[in-house]
């Protein structure tokens, strides 16, 4: 046809759709803004920490110079108290700087030595636990003995006649002077308990205990009593006395009350320890008394090693001591590493106002303060400097790094903001994006499959009443059995268009919280009876069956009778469909435990477990071939869970692929109220 008008081809039109509008919007202002943000604000924080921590390295070495003459300074000014002091005949501890005087007064902080006529003298009383027996003060005994000590020594020791030896101690004692007392009574105590006299023995022991102390063999006398008396108690199996008199030997020991030499401390310390452990001494108050004389001993240990060193400053690993000295006439102050760390160490780095942690060490890696660390801290610096002919090296450095540079932690806080926003914004731009494209695209499938299968669904039983009704118009059929049959069928395919129409309208009621539930009293037994029988009636030409098992007399309960007759109804059309290769369904019902459980099996195609999670929702349809002829609007199970909620019910499946499936639906027999 020459004059009909030549259709062009239509330009393509590039057109953008929602998704595609959504990754531009998304691109465009959160993308290359946060990109951009994120960039700066990472050179900015580069830059400023390079500066800070030039900054803060410049000041920490300027902190530990002042600190190494801190410390120079104050370790002269021990150094000249022990030569002031040592000048001096009657000690006095106010010459002392504080420091100082507090470590003398703490248990194994520090200790003064001094020689005079009497030998080495500490202050105070009992700082020391024992010193070297050369260093003892000298310790004598009586001059002279009565004359008849010898005989009852004799009959004691060489004829072992306690009797008489017990007798003779005892005359003896009876004309004794205070200062021979003592020794008499320490020998008749002895040979009481040779003698199995154990509690005479003890009574003469107790009475030692109390007179005045006496040198004994190089052993004061209180000592002697103390130690016996355990032995005696520990004998008896006397635990309770034991605990009492062990602990008390204990005690006395480690304050300090004698000053032994080294051997014989340790030997009555370990005998004590053994007692205690024996006993029923309290666990807290011997660790209490064994913290104690580690700390003594400690101490002792040190004023041992440092008097074998002259000049010596510095002694021990673990437990490490401080000396400062005087030579001529000798003195010396011992302090503890541990006491000075705890006490007047962690000041001496504070002073500056800054938060500071450090360690003083000799140059071989002895450590004297703090705590070395791991791995070399940041912004560490190390100062070396020396004190007398004693060198020593400082390192400090800042416990938290960014708390020294404050003057950039506003501008780093902001940055850091900045890109967390710029993070916590993308983050949140990508999920809702991606969510809404998903959403946008799973809605599009949907209502396509919805507006497909609702067209079909509609299309099939009007074409039908459409037919059917032309033939009877035209008056092609006249046979009155064949019209009564095509009357039927329409009227059939009729009330399945309403039943879809009320379907649709009922689950848009649902979804809008309009739809109104209509309770009254509900015998079910009956009521199922006829639902199964008006089903059977629809489906008879389809040559499908229906088995019902409803028990006569099932309880009464409280049901909108067209919603859950839908709800069932919708059960028993999916079985029927969904069963190709097997024409009968089954329905039973039964009452137990307080419920009605009405259940509609199939041995049709069963339904996949990944399909069963979301068989209930709304268009749903499982995939598979069978899914695929059946047609259907993906509504009917969404109708039967909104229905059996309704009900305060439950609605369950069990299926396995190829041997079909099982939906329960549970109602409670109570009563129910209320109208909507």
């Amino acid at each position: 046809m020459p004059n009909s008008p030549v259709r062009r081809p239509a330009r393509p039109r590039f057109f953008l759709g929602p998704s595609q509008r959504l990754v531009g919007v998304f691109v465009l202002f959160i993308l290359l803004p946060g990109a951009f943000l994120g960039v700066f604000a990472l050179r900015v924080l580069r830059q400023e920490g390079q500066l800070a921590r030039q900054r803060t390295r410049e000041r920490l070495e300027r902190t530990a110079e002042e600190i190494g003459r801190d410390l120079n300074l104050e370790f002269r000014r021990w150094n000249d108290a022990a030569r002031t002091a040592a000048g001096v005949k009657t000690f006095d501890a106010g010459s002392f700087p504080e420091i100082v005087r507090l470590a003398l007064l703490e248990p194994g902080g520090g200790v003064y030595l001094s020689v005079s006529d009497k030998g080495l003298e500490a202050f105070p009383a009992g700082a020391l636990l024992y010193v070297s027996p050369a260093m003892l003060p000298s310790r004598t005994s009586p001059s002279r003995f009565p004359a008849g000590l010898a005989e009852a020594e004799s009959l004691e020791m060489a004829r072992e006649d306690y009797p008489n030896a017990i007798r003779a101690y005892r005359n003896l004692l009876d004309s004794a002077d205070a200062g021979l007392r003592p020794l008499i009574l320490q020998r008749l105590a002895r040979t009481l308990r040779k003698a199995g006299k154990t509690e005479e023995a003890a009574g003469a022991y107790r009475e030692l205990q109390r007179l005045n102390t006496a040198w004994i063999g190089g052993l004061p006398s209180d000592l002697i009593a103390q130690s016996e008396l355990c032995s005696l108690a520990a004998e008896r199996g006397d635990s309770v006395g034991l605990s009492q008199t062990a602990m008390a030997f204990y005690r006395d020991l480690a304050t300090g009350k004698w000053l032994l030499d080294k051997p014989r401390y340790l030997f009555y310390s370990d005998r004590c320890r053994t007692w205690c452990r024996e006993s029923l001494v309290a666990p807290d108050e011997f660790d209490r008394v064994r913290t104690t004389e580690e700390r003594k001993l400690a101490l002792s240990r040190a004023a041992e090693d440092l008097l074998n060193l002259p000049r010596g400053m510095f002694s021990g690993e673990a437990n490490a001591h401080l000396a400062f000295w005087n030579t001529d006439p000798f003195a010396m102050v011992v302090l503890s590493a541990d006491f000075l760390e705890s006490r007047w160490w962690p000041q001496l780095l504070t002073t500056r106002g800054e938060d500071l942690e450090g360690t003083l060490s000799t140059p071989d890696g002895q450590t004297v303060f703090g705590s070395p660390p791991s791995e070399t801290p940041p912004l560490a610096v190390t100062y070396d400097f020396r004190i007398d002919d004693t060198p020593w090296l400082l390192q400090i450095w800042p416990v938290r790094p960014e708390a020294i540079y404050a003057d950039i932690r506003q501008r780093q806080a902001l940055s850091i903001g900045i890109l967390a926003f710029v993070a916590v914004l993308l983050a949140f731009g990508s999920y809702i994006t991606v969510r809404i494209m998903r959403r946008e695209l799973e809605i599009a499938r949907l209502r396509a499959d919805f507006v497909s299968t609702v067209s079909h669904e509609f299309r099939s039983p009007l074409t039908g009443i459409r037919q059917l009704g032309g033939m009877l118009l035209d008056g092609r059929v006249t046979d009155p059995v064949k019209q009564q049959g095509y009357f039927r069928m329409i009227v059939q395919e009729s009330d399945r268009l309403a039943r879809l129409v009320e379907n649709i309208l009922d689950f848009s009621r649902l979804e809008e919280g309009r739809r109104e539930y209509r309770f009254e009293p509900l015998d079910p037994t009956p009521w199922l009876r006829k639902l199964v029988a008006d089903f059977k009636a629809e489906i008879a030409v389809t040559g499908a069956a229906v088995e019902a098992d409803i028990p006569d007399g099932l309880p009464a309960m409280s049901a909108d009778r067209e919603a859950l007759g839908s709800a069932v109804r919708n059960l028993l059309d999916n079985a029927v469909k969904y069963s190709p290769g097997a024409k009968t369904v089954w329905l039973d019902a039964l009452a137990e435990g307080g419920e009605i459980r009405i259940a509609v099996r199939d041995r049709g195609v069963g339904i996949s477990e990944q399909d069963r999670k979301h068989i209930f929702d709304r268009f749903y349809r499982a995939d598979g071939e069978i899914s695929k002829r059946v047609k259907g609007a993906g509504l009917g199970l969404s109708l039967v869970r909104y229905i059996v909620t309704a009900h305060r019910g439950t609605v369950e499946c069990q299926s396995r692929v190829g041997e079909g499936s099982t939906f329960t639906i549970r109602l409670p027999i109570a009563p129910m109220t209320g109208g909507g």
